[in-house]
């Protein structure tokens, strides 16, 4: 997010220390068990910030929301735009996936970012920065903490150490900043729809090959 250079938005190490050698963390799952209108159904974490949305304290024109986020006592104000399709986007996974929210900035501002994107109640749950593993100076999406099968668990990112433990399982997409014109979202939903209909997103990839890499690079749709 543009502009939040501040230590207590961005700089904070209030995560989970983990090194992935060792294995997964002995502890409850982040997500609570499965809704039934969920079962079957495969698990899409989604990131917020130049995925979703683009926010920056300076302002901008036409900005979709504007958020006041509260600073060592002072109220700021933060102006957020929508990637462009993200409302079609967001009706259309949540037919078909249980569909978390996992961002590594601060709930004070990602929960009533949240509030206003997801008026259809699409995300099933939210994650924030807390929910992250501090690795090697990133704030990693640590898959196997969720509570849900790793085959059957999908992350749509920006940014590929956001899923540096578990890169078979992503779906990556560009940063987006402000283009009008971008079409990302949109672009990705054929590779959604194919990988949905694989009894484990891992049956993807060649026998000879293994689930080393990001699945769009296999995807053929």
């Amino acid at each position: 997010m543009t502009g939040y250079s501040n230590p207590k938005i961005l700089n904070s190490r209030d995560t989970v220390t983990s090194n992935p050698a060792t294995g997964t963390i002995n502890e409850k799952p982040l997500l609570p068990p499965l809704q039934p209108q969920d079962i079957n159904k495969k698990c899409l974490v989604i990131d917020l910030d130049e995925t979703l949305v683009h926010s920056s304290f300076k302002p901008v024109k036409n900005p979709d929301f504007v958020i006041p986020v509260e600073i060592d006592g002072v109220e700021h104000q933060v102006y957020v735009l929508k990637r462009p399709y993200v409302d079609e986007f967001l009706a259309k996974v949540g037919e078909h996936f249980e569909c978390i929210l996992f961002t590594a900035s601060l709930a004070k501002y990602a929960d009533p970012v949240a509030d206003l994107l997801d008026k259809k109640k699409v995300f099933r749950g939210r994650l924030f920065r807390e929910a992250c593993v501090f690795h090697k100076g990133n704030y990693v999406k640590d898959l196997s903490r969720l509570g849900r099968q790793l085959n059957q668990t999908l992350i749509i990112d920006n940014s590929p150490a956001s899923y540096a433990f578990h890169p078979e399982n992503a779906v990556p997409v560009t940063t987006w900043f402000d283009d009008p014109a971008d079409t990302e979202l949109l672009d990705i939903l054929p590779s959604l729809e194919h990988l949905n209909g694989f009894q484990s997103i891992y049956d993807l990839y060649r026998p000879e090959e293994g689930p080393n890499s990001e699945l769009l690079n296999h995807c053929s749709c």
